[in-house]
Parts: C-alpha cells; sequence; structure tokens
C-alpha cells in the first residue's frame, strides 16, 4: 500500500515540477512581499532562509507526504533505537549516542552503551588534561606542545575541519598540524616545522591497517627514533581497537582509544577520533561541540517532518536532484574559519549517497547523490561564480556567514554583504539587451546564518549535515552508511605496489596499468 501511495505522491511531484520549472523566483517574491520571513527556520544559533528555491506553497507539503509514505520517521526512529539499519554490514549507526547526556540509556546487543561511550570520553578528557597541564611529557622531559594526527578519511577530514574552524578557542601555545597523504611531501613538510621533543602523534585507524595512515605512522616513528627518542610510549598514542597491533608499535594499551563498529569514520569526529580537537581547543570547547549536536539530534528525532530542519533541507535536495537534474551542489562558507568545511561535506555527502545500488540490492534506475563541491567566498566569487550565474548548469548553493565575528567590523560587513548579494543576484538576475550582459538569474540557493561560530553552534551545524546526509539517502532508498566503493580502490592499489616494486608480475593487468608501471620502471631503472 505505501508503495502505491509513494509511486502516486511521486507523480504529484513531477506534475508539480511541470508547472514550477517555469516559474521565477522574483516573481514568487513579488507576490509574497512575506516570503522572505515564511520560509526562514530557526534553531538554536542557525537561521536557515530557504526562500530562495524553487519552491511555492505547494512544494514543502508534497514533499513531506512523499517524506511520510518513505517511511521517514520511522527510519529516524530506528536510527536512535540502535536497529542495525546499516543493512550490508549489519551495523547499527550510532554517532549520536556519541554526544548523548550521561543519564540516557541504550542498549546495543545486551550491552549498555551510553556509559561506554562516557568512559571513554572521561579517558579523553583525563589524557588531555594531562597534556594543558603538562604532566604528560616527552623523553626528554619537555613538556607536549604539537599535536600531528596521523589518519586518513574520516580521521582526518572531520577534526582538521573542526580544529581549524575554532582556532580562535586554542588552548595555551600549542599546534596542529594533520598528515594524510602518503605522499611523502605531506610528512617532510610538517617534520621541519615540529620539534621532536615536544610532538605528540596521534594515530587515528580502527583497523590500525590502513595502508596510507600506517606507512605514514612507521615513518614518522623511524625519524622519531632517529632523533634520539628512547621512550615511543611519550610520544605516540592511537584511536584503534587493535590492541595487538598498537602494542607491536609500541603503544601503551592505556594510551588507545576505542571506536566502537557502530561508528561510521565519516561520522566519528564526536568519539575519540576527535582527540585532536580537544587537545587544540580544550575539553570542554569539545563538550560544549558534543552539546551543539545533541541539541540538533533532539530536534532532528522529535520535531514533526514539517518542522524538521534536517528533513526539510534534504527535501529540497531531493527535488533538485531528481526533478530538476541538478547535477552538482556547491556550499559557500562566507568565513574563513570554515574553508575546510565544502572538503568535509563532500566526504559526508559523496561518500555516503554516491551509489547505483538501492537498499534491497537492485541497481537504480535514476540519478542519486550529486557532485559537492565548494571553496570559501568572497574567493569563489572571483573563479567560478562566472559559471554559477551565466552557465548552463542549475547548481543549488549552501551559503553560510555569521552575523557576528571578532575584527575589523568593515570588513565583516563587506563579507556579509557579497554573501548576501551573491544569493540576491542568483536569484533576480538583471535583463540586458547585450545577450553577453544578460544574467537570467532564477538560480537556487539556501542561506544559512549563525549567531557566530562558538563550539555549540559548529556542533549543531555539523549535526545538521549528517542528518540531512540520512534523509537524503532514506529518499533515494539506498544505505548511506557502507562505501564499498572505496575499499576496491585500496585493494588493488596494494596489488599494484607489489609489481611497483617487482615483487609479484602484472600478467593479469590491463594494458594500460601494465604501461604506466613500464614507464616508472624504465624511469628508475
Amino acid at each position: 500500500m505505501s508503495k502505491t501511495k509513494k509511486s502516486v505522491i511521486h507523480e504529484q511531484l513531477s506534475s508539480h515540477h511541470a508547472a514550477m520549472k517555469n516559474i521565477r523566483l522574483r516573481d514568487l517574491f513579488m507576490h509574497d512581499p512575506q516570503r522572505g520571513k515564511t520560509y526562514t527556520q530557526h534553531f538554536g544559533g542557525l537561521y536557515i532562509d530557504l526562500s530562495k528555491n524553487i519552491i511555492s506553497n505547494e512544494t514543502l507539503p508534497l514533499l513531506n507526504k512523499f517524506a511520510k509514505v518513505s517511511g521517514i520517521e520511522a527510519s529516524i526512529k530506528a536510527m536512535f533505537a540502535g536497529e542495525k539499519i546499516n543493512n550490508t554490514e549489519d551495523r547499527a549507526v550510532l554517532h549520536t549516542a556519541l554526544r548523548s547526556m550521561p543519564e540516557q540509556q541504550l542498549e546495543l546487543d545486551n550491552k549498555e552503551i551510553i556509559s561506554q561511550v562516557h568512559a571513554e570520553l572521561d579517558k579523553v578528557q583525563n589524557f588531555v588534561t594531562r597534556i594543558h597541564s603538562k604532566n604528560h611529557r616527552g623523553w626528554t622531559n619537555k613538556p607536549i606542545d604539537t599535536f600531528v594526527n596521523i589518519g586518513i578519511g574520516g580521521s582526518d577530514l572531520g577534526p582538521k575541519m573542526i580544529v581549524a574552524a575554532l582556532e580562535e578557542y586554542r588552548q595555551g601555545e600549542t599546534r596542529s598540524f594533520f598528515i594524510s597523504n602518503i605522499d611523502y611531501e605531506a610528512i617532510d613538510s610538517v617534520q621541519k616545522k615540529i620539534d621532536p621533543e615536544t610532538t605528540l602523534f596521534i594515530i587515528a585507524s580502527k583497523s590500525f591497517n590502513t595502508i596510507e595512515t600506517l606507512t605514514n605512522a612507521e615513518t614518522l616513528k623511524t625519524w622519531m627514533l632517529a632523533s634520539g627518542c628512547n621512550d615511543i610510549s611519550k610520544h605516540f598514542v592511537a584511536v584503534s581497537n587493535n590492541l595487538e597491533a598498537t602494542g607491536s608499535f609500541g603503544i601503551k594499551p592505556e594510551n588507545v582509544f576505542t571506536l566502537w563498529d557502530w561508528v561510521g569514520g565519516r561520522f566519528s569526529l564526536w568519539s575519540a577520533i576527535g582527540l585532536p580537537i580537544a587537545l587544540a581547543i580544550g575539553y570542554d570547547n569539545f563538550k560544549a561541540l558534543l552539546a551543539g549536536a545533541h541539541e540538533l539530534d533532539e530536534h532532528f528525532s522529535h520535531a514533526p517532518l514539517e518542522k524538521n530542519i534536517p528533513v526539510t533541507l534534504a527535501l529540497i535536495d531531493y527535488w533538485y536532484a531528481r526533478f530538476f537534474d541538478a547535477p552538482t551542489h556547491a556550499f559557500i562558507p562566507y568565513d574563513e574559519s570554515l574553508k575546510l568545511l565544502p572538503d568535509y561535506l563532500s566526504q559526508l555527502f559523496m561518500e555516503s549517497n554516491g551509489k547505483s545500488t538501492d537498499i534491497n540490492g537492485h541497481i537504480v534506475d535514476y540519478k542519486t547523490m550529486p557532485i559537492t563541491w565548494g571553496s570559501v567566498g568572497t574567493n569563489s566569487q572571483h573563479s567560478f561564480f562566472q559559471l554559477l550565474h551565466q552557465g548552463t548548469h542549475l547548481v543549488p548553493i549552501d551559503f553560510l556567514a555569521p552575523l557576528r565575528k571578532k575584527g575589523d567590523q568593515k570588513h565583516h560587513a563587506l563579507l556579509l554583504a557579497n554573501c548576501l548579494a551573491q544569493s540576491q543576484a542568483l536569484m533576480q538576475g538583471e535583463s540586458s539587451t547585450d545577450p553577453n550582459r544578460h544574467i537570467v538569474g532564477n538560480k537556487p540557493s539556501t542561506t544559512i546564518l549563525y549567531t557566530e561560530l562558538t563550539p555549540t553552534i559548529l556542533g549543531s551545524l555539523i549535526a545538521m549535515y549528517e542528518h540531512r546526509t540520512f534523509v537524503q539517502g532514506l529518499l533515494w532508498n539506498i544505505n548511506p552508511f557502507d562505501q564499498w566503493g572505496v575499499e576496491l580502490g585500496k585493494k588493488l592499489a596494494v596489488d599494484i605496489y607489489d609489481v611497483l616494486e617487482g615483487k609479484k608480475t602484472g600478467d593479469n593487468l590491463d594494458s594500460s596499468t601494465q604501461n604506466l608501471i613500464d614507464l616508472y620502471h624504465n624511469y628508475h631503472h
């Protein structure tokens, strides 16, 4: 029955799109002087203006009907209840438990997990306190003042983005670096900037066998030993489930932090993967980050669909991808602090929902996740915005900007003016008899303003995007919590490395790959 209802509502949406695709946004504003206020949603320090999207009073009610018959409400409850909604890996999806309150309770496989989460957070707090109080020292008894995170993907992008975003909250005279790329240049660059006697390395790898992470860690361990370090355990900690491997590396068990199977990498910054965050900004600020995410979790799990911000955003994403055939979605933060946000969101959205197989294992016959990209404003206005204004692609955009920021207020007013002007220009365009100067307009965008970038508000913002990702997957009927496509390239890289090193022949390789390997061999021999 629900499937029939779903197809009926989908047909209604198709008919509605046929009527809406010729509607002009500036006409919608002309006919409704209150449109800006009507389509703005508010949560905590976040203000989400949806008014410049190609939606009418009929669009969101229809989309919400589609959400209801798609089982969105039941799926949200299932996630928070710890049901194993990651069906391809038979796992629960409980990153929300990482920012739960201590008094909450949740059982998974007959084990209470909230107490486990808070015990691990206590361990993080104790370690951070030891570092900041200078009780944990290096092999020459100097205090630690530099943190180098060695990870990749979710073990790198989230913490790196948060640390950059909250730099003004940094504790003491400390520094943070992140190494993810296996290119030796990345290590060489960091080594030139750090003192081995005062540096702590955090190896972030759940399995402790990720080839890029372990190769980089071993190289840095060798460098530390060559620098005279006689106690590796004072300079290396790990976030991993593999105690045997971390022990063999030289890390003490008490300096190994847990990451559970029910936490996906790109949703893990709230766990001990966030240790680099807590070390940089202090545990109290890290706790505020978690609290902001928890507040958004409460909204997402309890608000009705019609007033549910992540659901609404995901429905509008679906509207553009499915009916307007929008191939990409841009994220433009007008905030230098969030310069790494587009990179983080690219992984969050595309690794989650870049799928062509539905939840039942069937190949889909429709487009799923658009390509996610972006850059910081105002730089982007002088690079790719020409295409956004006069190109042939429909590119929905999220603009983000703070209402308040420290520093010269003339700069901030100009920053905000540029952000608001771009969304206005994209929406209304400009008529000209000269076709080269004519700007069609009618380009949709959402503007997200926040009072200021505090740890709490950033926590809410990131949780909002996480839940938006989840709902997108539900609407496309795909599993957002696996990433099998990532695994294939990793597996093939191991085989090709052995061929490059002469450990095996490339008998089964295609002619292109073999020719490229031959070029490498010819150059090195």
